[in-house]
């Protein structure tokens, strides 16, 4: 049974958020304080600008915030993300996180969108996520392993360098082999997402292919990630992967002990594949 904390010592509070791709999913938001809405992992899956303001109206009618999700991005991606951002600046939502996941992003957020609160996204957080990790740690030698669980953001000019663009928060996953991290001495707060780990990502979206060309160079009207996912196997490891367009995943639902205590005080939940 596990110990028992000393009587009156205060537990650090974890905040519970819901993961939502569409206005449709932002429900049975009962124990959230917190919606992330918005797409990660494709540009062409990122919501309308008025899809984004009718987001915050609901988040704020249930008395939650908001987290908008941005993905990687091209010019023409950027375009319609800076939309999205004059959309909601325009409308006085202020208290707005932005998770970036393309550094260019960063710029625009401190150039002409200061108002907004930038969050280093999983894409940019450069942990080891591969499923066949597990199978291979007890073969490596000690000094090594830290490699595999260690988020790699916990060096002085990385800190620095997210410092200077005003990030206090990164975004992690919890990896099938597990993760190591204290971000309080480097004054930084996470957010660790469940049950689906982020594994790799590509612009070439086989679920964009509409029988003559590739969509997701030009402008992806197809969607067809949006119908379907894709389940892969691989001898190397048991874990089966998850491949929603561009992006494939695979299934962690459990958490590490300790999350607070390594600086972790927020938990982001999916209730679909993103």
């Amino acid at each position: 049974m596990p110990a028992m904390p000393p009587r009156g010592l205060k537990m650090p509070k974890v905040e519970k958020a819901l993961y939502a791709s569409a206005l449709k999913q932002i429900k049975n938001t009962k124990g959230y304080t917190r919606v992330y809405f918005g797409a990660e992992f494709c540009q062409w899956r990122m919501p309308s600008p008025a899809a984004a303001l009718r987001a915050y109206y609901i988040s704020s009618g249930l008395g939650m915030k908001l987290t908008l999700l941005t993905p990687w991005l091209t010019d023409t991606g950027m375009k319609r993300a800076k939309a999205i951002l004059g959309k909601l600046a325009d409308a006085g939502a202020g208290d707005i996180e932005v998770v970036v996941n393309d550094f260019g992003m960063l710029t625009v957020l401190r150039m002409d969108f200061p108002m907004f609160t930038p969050v280093l996204g999983r894409l940019l957080v450069k942990q080891k996520r591969c499923p066949r990790v597990p199978g291979i740690m007890d073969r490596m030698p000690e000094p090594g392993r830290e490699v595999y669980t260690h988020p790699g953001i916990e060096d002085p000019v990385t800190v620095s360098f997210l410092k200077r663009f005003g990030i206090r928060r990164v975004e992690l996953d919890s990896p099938l082999q597990g993760i190591e991290v204290n971000l309080k001495p480097l004054g930084l707060k996470g957010s660790i997402y469940t049950p689906y780990v982020y594994v790799t990502t590509t612009r070439h979206c086989p679920s964009s292919f509409d029988g003559k060309s590739w969509q997701a160079f030009v402008g992806c009207k197809l969607k067809g990630c949006l119908k379907n996912v894709i389940e892969l196997d691989n001898p190397a490891h048991e874990a089966g992967i998850l491949m929603r367009g561009n992006t494939q995943f695979v299934e962690n639902a459990v958490l590490p002990e300790g999350i607070a205590g390594m600086g972790i005080d927020r938990i982001v939940h999916m209730e679909e594949l993103p």
